[in-house]
C-alpha cells in the first residue's frame, strides 16, 4: 500500500470533519423549525367562512347562474382557471352564463381590456357591448382628466343592463367574493394593468360587513413623472415608480346623493368604493402636477354612512352629485352640510343634463386642479389601515397566515439592514455572483462550501420557514418578502440612480471610473427574492458535490418544485455570473416528477433585445408572474409551470408547458464592451432547451437598430447547429408593441446614454419621437 503523506492525511482529515459540520448544519436548519401543525393550507379566516349561510337570494341566484356557487365563499384560486385549455386558443364569446366567470378570467388574464363588456352571445346579439375603438392612449398613463374620470364611471353598455343579461360588474364582483386573496390580488394587478379603477372597500352581500383588501392592492406598481412650476420656469422631478399602496397622494372621493338608472340593475356594486389613479407624464399637458388618487362610492351615499365616513376622513377634496329630486331630502342635505362644515374643500355638482357641457367640464376640471393643488392632505393606503380598522373593517391582511408570514418577512429584512446594504450579496448570499471559474469546479466547490457554511440566519431562517410552513404561508411569505425587501433599498437606489445620472449627463472621460464604481455598487444594492431562491439551488450544488445523500438534503429541491406546482417562477440561470446550475435544476425536475409523474413538457422560451417586452409579452399571454419593472431589465432566465386542460392534452400531446423568460441581447450597459459572445452563449441557451423559441424584435432598446443585421446573421448560424431536433423544434417569430402604463427603460436604464456611440449621443433621445418612429 503507498505511503500517504501526513499532511495529506491531515487535510483530509480537516476536509471531512468540515464537510461533517456541513451537513449537521443543514440537519439542524431543518429540524430547529418543526413542519406547522395545520393539515391545511387555507387560511383560518376562509375555514371560518365555509360553512356561512348565503341570505341573499338575489347575489345566491347569481352564483347559481354563474356557476360559482360552489366557490363562494373565497374557495377560487389562480389553479382553477390558470390552464391552458382548448377555449384559450380560440377568440371566442360565451353562450350560457355559466362559461361567463371562465371567459372574464381568461380575457383578464390576457389583459383583455373588452373584459369589462362581457355578456353572452346569442343569435340576435352580440356576445360583447358596443365598446369604442381603442387609440394609442390605450397604451399610455391616463394623461387628462376625461381620460381618467372615465375609468370611474359606472360604465354599463345599454344592451348589458337588461334583467336578462349578468351586468358585467357584477360579473367581476361575483367573481371578486369567490377568489382566495392571491386571486384577488391577481385580479386586481390585471385590472391595474388595463387602467380601471379597483375595488377599495366591498360590502359583503350576505353580511353588514365591509372588507378593506388591502393585500390585493399590494404588488401593483404604477409610474409617474411630477413637475414643480415655478413662475414660468417647469422642472421635471425624476421618475417615479412605487407600489401604489405606498404613495402618498392627495385622495379626492366622488359620491352622488339620489338614485341613478344607469347602475339599477347591478346588484353587487352598491356600496363598493372602487379606486383609481392619475399618472402625470411631467408635460405641459397634465391635468395635475402629482399622482392622484379618485375614489367613487357606488349608488346612493345616504345608503352608505359607514364607507362616506372612512372616505371624509382620508380625503384630501370632496365632491357630491346632487339629483335634483334629492335636494331637499333632510338625510342627503345633513351629508352636504357635514360637508360644507368640513376643513377638506368640497364641491358640489347638481346633476341636469341641459347643464352639462364643455364649459362646465372644463371650470370643473380646473376648480378640483387648484383645489388639489392647495390641499397638503396626504395619504397612502398603507397608513389607512388604523381607520378602517377602527370603522370595524375586514382587512384581509389581518389573517394569521398573512400576518404569520409578514412577521417573518419583517425579521428577515431586519437581519439584512444589520449589513451595509451593498454588502448583502456577498455576506449573506455567497454562492452567486462572481465566482472563480477559472478555478478546477472541485476548488469552486470547495470555496462556495467554506463561504456558505455554517449557514447564516437569513439563510437558515428562510429553509425552516419554507420547509415548516403551510401552502398559504409560504406564498404569503414570499409576497411580503418581495414587497419588504424591495422597499428595502429603494430610497437609497433613487438616491444613486439621481447621483449616477448627474455623472454619467456630464459625459467628461474622467468620471468614468466613478461611474463605473457606482454601477457596482447599485449591483450590490439589487437584491431581490430571486438571490434567496438562487442562493438555495447553490448551495444544493455545493452539497450534492460531497455525495452525502439524505433527508434533508433532499428537501433543497423539494422547496424549489413546490413553488413551481404552485404557479411561482424559480431561477434557471443566475444572472450576474451566467451561470446554469445543471444538477439542481436536474435535481427540481426530479422531485417534479415524483410529484406530477412523468408527463410529457412542451418548452417555450423567449430571445430578443434588451427592453423589447419579453417578459410582459409571457405574462399577456398566458398570465403568468415573470417580474416586470420598467428601467429594470430581467438578469439571468426563469422557468414557469403551466398546466394543459386535460382534454387539449390529446391534442397537444403534452400535459405541461415549461415557459422560459430570459434576460435580453445586447444590453444597453454592456454595448461599448465585447458582448458578443454572451450575447451567443445565451442565445444557443435559449434556443437550445426551448421546443419553441420566441423571437420578439420591437422595442426600446436604442441600440436595437444597428444589432439588427448582426442578430439575424447569428440566428442564421444557430439553425443549422439545431438541425439534430428540427423535427422536435420550432424558430418561431413574434413581434410585440410596447406596454402600456409605464415609461420606457430607455428613458431610466443606467447605462443608456454610456452604452450609446458618440455618434448615437449626437442624434434624437431615445425616448423622443423621433427616435421611436
Amino acid at each position: 500500500m503507498p505511503c500517504i503523506p501526513a499532511s495529506v492525511g491531515a487535510w483530509r482529515t480537516r476536509d471531512n470533519l468540515k464537510k461533517h459540520n456541513i451537513i449537521k448544519d443543514v440537519e439542524d436548519t431543518f429540524q430547529r423549525i418543526q413542519p406547522s401543525s395545520q393539515s391545511k393550507s387555507k387560511s383560518d379566516s376562509s375555514e371560518s367562512e365555509a360553512n356561512q349561510a348565503i341570505t341573499n337570494q338575489e347575489f345566491l341566484h347569481l352564483l347559481k347562474c354563474l356557476g360559482l356557487e360552489s366557490h363562494y365563499p373565497r374557495k377560487m384560486g389562480t389553479e382553477d382557471f390558470h390552464i391552458i385549455c382548448k377555449k384559450s386558443l380560440h377568440d371566442t364569446q360565451p353562450s350560457k352564463d355559466n362559461e361567463l366567470q371562465f371567459y372574464f378570467l381568461q380575457k383578464l388574464l390576457t389583459v383583455d381590456y373588452r373584459v369589462r363588456y362581457l355578456t353572452c352571445e346569442d343569435e340576435s346579439n352580440p356576445g360583447l357591448a358596443p365598446v369604442p375603438k381603442p387609440t394609442e392612449q390605450e397604451h399610455e398613463p391616463l394623461d387628462s382628466f376625461d381620460d381618467f374620470s372615465t375609468d370611474l364611471e359606472e360604465e354599463a353598455p345599454e344592451s348589458a343592463t337588461r334583467d336578462s343579461r349578468v351586468h358585467p360588474m357584477d360579473l367581476q364582483m361575483a367573481i371578486f367574493h369567490c377568489a382566495d386573496d392571491f386571486m384577488r390580488q391577481y385580479i386586481s394587478t390585471k385590472l391595474a394593468f388595463c387602467q380601471f379603477a379597483l375595488p377599495l372597500l366591498i360590502p359583503n352581500p350576505c353580511t353588514s360587513k365591509i372588507e378593506f383588501p388591502l393585500w390585493s392592492l399590494s404588488q401593483i406598481k404604477k409610474s409617474w413623472k411630477e413637475a414643480e412650476k415655478s413662475g414660468k420656469q417647469a422642472r421635471t422631478n425624476s421618475y417615479k415608480t412605487k407600489l401604489i399602496y405606498q404613495a402618498e397622494t392627495p385622495i379626492m372621493f366622488f359620491i352622488r346623493i339620489g338614485s341613478s338608472s344607469s347602475s339599477s340593475n347591478c346588484l353587487l356594486m352598491k356600496g363598493v368604493v372602487e379606486i383609481s389613479w392619475y399618472c402625470p407624464r411631467g408635460s405641459d399637458d397634465d391635468s395635475f402636477d402629482c399622482c392622484v388618487a379618485f375614489c367613487n362610492l357606488h349608488g346612493d351615499a345616504r345608503d352608505h354612512e359607514e364607507q362616506l365616513q372612512f372616505l371624509q376622513e382620508i380625503s384630501a377634496v370632496n365632491m357630491a352629485l346632487v339629483a335634483k329630486s334629492d335636494q331637499s331630502d333632510k338625510k342627503g342635505m345633513k351629508i352636504l352640510r357635514d360637508l360644507r362644515q368640513s376643513q377638506r374643500p368640497s364641491v358640489c355638482l347638481f346633476t341636469e343634463k341641459e347643464n352639462v357641457n364643455a364649459e362646465l367640464m372644463g371650470g370643473l376640471k380646473k376648480t378640483i386642479g387648484d383645489l388639489v393643488a392647495g390641499s397638503n392632505t396626504l395619504f397612502n393606503l398603507d397608513t389607512c389601515l388604523d381607520k378602517a380598522r377602527k370603522h370595524g373593517f375586514l382587512v384581509d391582511e389581518d389573517i394569521d397566515a398573512c400576518v404569520t408570514a409578514k412577521e417573518k418577512a419583517k425579521a428577515l429584512v431586519k437581519l439584512l439592514k444589520e449589513e451595509k446594504l451593498f454588502e448583502i450579496k456577498s455576506h449573506l448570499l455567497p454562492l452567486q455572483g462572481k465566482l472563480q471559474i477559472e478555478l478546477e469546479k472541485s476548488a469552486i466547490r470547495r470555496q462556495q462550501l467554506k463561504q456558505a457554511f455554517p449557514l447564516n440566519q437569513l439563510m437558515k431562517s428562510v429553509l425552516g420557514f419554507l420547509q415548516s410552513q403551510p401552502a398559504d404561508t409560504k406564498k404569503y411569505f414570499l409576497h411580503w418578502m418581495k414587497i419588504l425587501m424591495d422597499d428595502l433599498s429603494s430610497n437609497r437606489l433613487d438616491e444613486l440612480e439621481k447621483e449616477y445620472h448627474l455623472l454619467w449627463s456630464q459625459i467628461l472621460p474622467q468620471l468614468l471610473k466613478n461611474l463605473d464604481a457606482l454601477s457596482e455598487e447599485i449591483n450590490n444594492l439589487s437584491i431581490g427574492l430571486e438571490h434567496i431562491l438562487g442562493e438555495v439551488g447553490q448551495i444544493y450544488e455545493a452539497l450534492e458535490s460531497m455525495n452525502k445523500k439524505d433527508e434533508y438534503f433532499a428537501k433543497l429541491p423539494e422547496i424549489a418544485a413546490d413553488l413551481m406546482v404552485s404557479g411561482y417562477p424559480v431561477e434557471l440561470m443566475d444572472g450576474d455570473a451566467s451561470y446554469v446550475p445543471l444538477r439542481g435544476v436536474s435535481a427540481i425536475f426530479d422531485r417534479l416528477i415524483n410529484k406530477l409523474g412523468d408527463k410529457r413538457v412542451f418548452v417555450l422560451s423567449v430571445l430578443g433585445i434588451q427592453s423589447t417586452g419579453k417578459s410582459t409579452l409571457l405574462n399577456a399571454m398566458f398570465g403568468l408572474q415573470f417580474n416586470v419593472s420598467a428601467g429594470k431589465c430581467t438578469r439571468g432566465a426563469f422557468m414557469q409551470l403551466i398546466k394543459v386542460d386535460e382534454k387539449l392534452q390529446l391534442y397537444l400531446d403534452f400535459s405541461y408547458m415549461l415557459v422560459v423568460d430570459t434576460e435580453g441581447l445586447r444590453a444597453i450597459e454592456m454595448a461599448n464592451k465585447q458582448s458578443l459572445n454572451h450575447d451567443n452563449e445565451l442565445a444557443t441557451f435559449v434556443i437550445g432547451i426551448g421546443n419553441m423559441t420566441l423571437i420578439n424584435i420591437f422595442g426600446e432598446n436604442p441600440v436595437f437598430s444597428p444589432s439588427l443585421p448582426q442578430g439575424s446573421r447569428a440566428l442564421e448560424q444557430l439553425v443549422p447547429f439545431r438541425g439534430y431536433a428540427r423535427d422536435q423544434s420550432t424558430l418561431g417569430w413574434a413581434g410585440s408593441a410596447p406596454a402600456g402604463g409605464a415609461f420606457p427603460s430607455s428613458q431610466q436604464g443606467r447605462g443608456s446614454v454610456r452604452g450609446l456611440s458618440l455618434e448615437q449621443r449626437a442624434g434624437p433621445c431615445p425616448s423622443s419621437p423621433a427616435a421611436s418612429s
